[in-house]
């Protein structure tokens, strides 16, 4: 057990299941690899990287995963888990998977190569950022072009198959996007009620608003 992820309150079984895939570095901070890149975090701060890598943790033996967690942060992953894990008694068919602070072509090909066939999750955060992340890289994971970004106007465009969506920012969502498109991308997302990021959750049900 770790004493931070313990403060956090991140139950021993989560603990348990992400501790092969962090480091600690020499003052006990967290340190969670992406390649040559790391997620940092303390509770003074958390740096999350743009990167081409990834952070995996679960089962790395890939034919045997059914369900693959897609998020922005490593600490937001744990923090997923930690809140689902009573639907997962089980989790040797689970793979937790952060993208860091972006979406790059070289992290969709290697899901795609890797991990084609599994069923994804998408857990960005319940903002406009994690929004428009989630159109991304639900169209990037079949393999469709798509491109979304603001207009002048502070409205949400969305260019796809020689199609143009346009959406106000509280509109946003995928299964908006699904339904105006007529396209079924085949990917779910789960995002907390009330805060923008599990990881936001987490802290304030642990009296850490950080």
């Amino acid at each position: 057990m770790h004493p931070y992820m313990t403060r956090l309150g991140i139950k021993p079984e989560v603990q348990r299941f992400v501790r092969p895939f962090y480091s600690i570095d020499a003052i006990g901070n967290l340190l969670f690899a992406y390649g040559e890149d790391r997620e940092h975090f303390g509770f003074a701060f958390h740096k999350v990287p743009v990167t081409d890598g990834l952070w995996l943790a679960g089962n790395v033996v890939f034919s045997q995963v059914c369900l693959v967690i897609l998020s922005a942060s490593a600490l937001d992953a744990v923090s997923w888990l930690n809140k689902n894990l009573p639907a997962f008694p089980q989790t040797g068919n689970l793979l937790l998977v952060s993208l860091g602070a972006g979406i790059s072509e070289a992290q969709v090909l290697w899901i795609r190569k890797h991990l084609a066939g599994k069923q994804y999750c998408l857990s960005f955060g319940n903002d406009l950022l994690g929004r428009m992340a989630d159109l991304k890289l639900a169209a990037a994971l079949r393999g469709w072009p798509l491109s979304v970004f603001l207009t002048e106007k502070e409205m949400v465009m969305v260019d796809f198959r020689s199609r143009h969506f346009v959406f106000s920012q509280e509109n946003l969502s995928l299964s908006a996007f699904e339904k105006a498109a007529g396209m079924r991308f085949g990917v779910a997302t789960d995002k907390p009620k009330v805060y923008t990021t599990f990881f936001e959750e987490l802290k304030a049900d642990a009296g850490l608003m950080l």
